[in-house]
């Protein structure tokens, strides 16, 4: 999908989580190699650049290293220590344009933690992206020694000392499970609004 395309969409509740061969989906609010914070309103379905005292938020360490997005049609319910947000995943591939929407192939995720609350990142593949053949986290950190170390370091870093803390590695199948979570937490979020 075209980013353009995006501006006529609700970029969280539009577009499926899934694709129709099943794959899980990603839309990216932040293309690798940039350093602008940019965010998708789960209200408004919009992106938005994020602001601190009304000053547009510029990561002030290295630009992402990857793309990072969200799933669409996923809540983390702030109930059940979710943020609520729809949940955050990235993708090791070339950079792709703001409002992409990709088909990905889930290997896992990091553990992470901020101020105390989980703030889980999915770790994803593309189609003919660098690490295509790759099919879960073990395999990653056995034939690409440190592209998880790369991220997991930037994640830990990039707010500052301790502001992120590492908490281990979810497996390909619990992160597609929490994924699934994330679904449900959207449909009963659809339900009650309705």
């Amino acid at each position: 999908m075209a980013p353009d395309d995006s501006k006529l969409l609700h970029m969280v509740n539009d577009i499926p989580y899934r694709a129709a061969n099943g794959d899980y989906q990603m839309v990216v609010e932040i293309p690798a190699g940039t350093n602008e914070k940019w965010q998708t309103d789960a209200l408004t379905g919009q992106f938005y650049h994020d602001r601190i005292n009304g000053i547009p938020r510029v990561i002030n360490f290295l630009p992402y290293p990857m793309n990072y997005g969200m799933i669409p049609q996923t809540l983390l319910d702030r109930e059940k220590g979710g943020d609520g947000d729809p949940l955050d995943i990235i993708t090791l591939a070339p950079a792709q344009p703001r409002g992409t929407v990709n088909q990905v192939k889930i290997l896992g995720a990091l553990r992470l933690a901020e101020r105390g609350e989980m703030d889980t990142k999915i770790v994803a593949t593309l189609p003919g992206g660098p690490f295509q053949d790759v099919n879960d986290l073990p395999e990653l950190l056995m034939q690409y020694p440190g592209t998880v170390e790369i991220v997991r370091l930037w994640f830990e870093g990039y707010k500052g000392p301790g502001s992120f803390l590492f908490q281990g590695y979810a497996n390909r199948s619990e992160s597609e499970q929490m994924i699934e979570e994330a679904y449900q937490g959207w449909l009963a979020n659809q339900k009650s609004t309705s």
